[in-house]
């Protein structure tokens, strides 16, 4: 039975890597709740729930890289093009001076963005 779930694990696990730079990592922090979620949304990067302008995300980075500690910032990768989820990391990347242990890509899916409702 483990290791029909390690099987599992490691078959969602997607066989992609975009080139990032070495101020990216890959090993998820172990709270991502309080992280910095960034996502695609058909060309137009989401921050949170936020749509972001490249602009808007440069100022978003910015601000996240001036907290102390750091929150973690997750760029969620899976099921985008390369070329979007690297224009994301050099935007975030030279505005928030990532460092690999809070600048995180992750290649699993994002966590689902849908809001529950009260009723």
């Amino acid at each position: 039975m483990i290791l029909f779930s390690l099987a599992l694990t490691l078959s969602a696990v997607p066989d992609k890597t975009c080139n990032l730079s070495a101020q990216w990592g890959t090993k998820l922090p172990r709270k991502s709740a309080d992280a910095y979620a960034v996502r695609d949304n058909g060309g137009q990067a989401l921050w949170g729930f936020i749509r972001a302008s490249d602009t808007a995300l440069e100022d978003f980075a910015s601000g996240a890289g001036r907290e102390t500690p750091h929150r973690p910032i997750i760029l969620y990768a899976a099921d985008t093009d390369c070329a979007v989820v690297e224009r994301y990391a050099a935007i975030i990347e030279a505005a928030a001076n990532c460092a690999p242990d809070w600048c995180v890509v992750s290649y699993k899916p994002a966590p689902s963005t849908r809001q529950k409702s009260d009723s």
